[in-house]
């Protein structure tokens, strides 16, 4: 019986790889290197699976846990707007599409 690692050295030695090259800053890299290791993984591990994900589901998640500047300032407006009565909807998708039209 073959050992599990010389199967995994097999395995990797045959496989084919491709190198990319990503800018990234390096704040962001190196807490994404330091929790990857921490779960066990490698980064190329992470990006590996990422874009695995992408290509066979042609779709991106992603999770905000803290909204962006652009959303908190439209958050602020709306609720300003309400609060002076400007309050806009709810909506039919042919009043949404002439709201935005008209905008």
């Amino acid at each position: 019986m073959l050992d599990s690692k010389v199967l995994l050295c097999i395995y990797f030695r045959y496989m084919k790889t491709a190198a990319i090259s990503v800018k990234i800053d390096p704040k962001v890299k190196q807490a994404a290197q330091k929790v990857a290791n921490e779960l066990g993984f490698s980064l190329s591990d992470v990006v590996n699976a990422s874009l695995k994900k992408l290509a066979r589901e042609k779709t991106i998640y992603y999770s905000l846990l803290e909204p962006s500047p652009m959303l908190k300032k439209a958050i602020r407006e709306a609720r300003r707007d309400r609060a002076q009565g400007k309050s806009y909807g709810p909506f039919s998708l042919e009043e949404a599409e002439t709201f935005l039209k008209a905008k």
